[in-house]
């Protein structure tokens, strides 16, 4: 398990990606998404938009809220499997590392999933970086800016090894060790 030191608040609260600005209908203008090779979403925000343009992507991942708040109507369509995990604010549990590979695997099944976090989901852009394969696109919330559109490249799963490898190990697991963290 990982949490996120005061330090390293700032770097990962900054887009790492493109960044899209108009409300709901904002993903019609993210061209990344038609050469991407998986589209994930995360954050209720990004999913809700996505839904209503009738796009559905490999992978959703969400914990029920806005901004900290509940008020988004997610209407997931049926074909979705949906995997509930624990994971606290600020933390990156074996168990969300476990939902995000099984959800990956789902992909390469020709499945689509909906990882429902009990908790938060703001840091499963990391391990869901590393795990997914390279030209997939990662649509996340930037709060009260955007959405941030996250091509996955070599360079990108450094970076994101790089920024886990600062966040302060709670408890050694395989599943770190699969990230390449420990």
């Amino acid at each position: 398990m990982l949490r996120l030191p005061e330090n390293l608040r700032s770097e990962l609260s900054k887009p790492h990606g493109k960044l899209y600005r108009d409300g709901e209908r904002v993903l019609e203008r993210i061209e990344e998404i038609k050469r991407s090779k998986i589209l994930a979403v995360v954050g209720d925000f990004v999913a809700y938009c996505a839904f209503k343009l009738k796009i559905y992507p490999h992978i959703v991942i969400i914990d029920g809220k806005t901004l900290r708040e509940k008020n988004l109507e997610l209407k997931i369509p049926e074909e979705y499997i949906k995997i509930e995990v624990r994971n606290p604010p600020a933390f990156i549990t074996s168990e969300l590392i476990n939902a995000i590979e099984k959800a990956v695997k789902l992909v390469q099944e020709g499945k689509r999933s909906l990882i429902f976090v009990i908790g938060e989901e703001d840091l499963a852009v990391m391990p869901l970086g590393i795990l997914l394969p390279e030209n997939s696109l990662i649509l996340y919330g930037q709060p009260k800016e955007g959405v941030v559109a996250f091509m996955i490249d070599r360079e990108k799963k450094l970076l994101i090894l790089k920024l886990l490898k600062q966040m302060e190990l709670v408890e050694r697991s395989d599943e770190l060790r699969k990230l390449g963290v420990i």
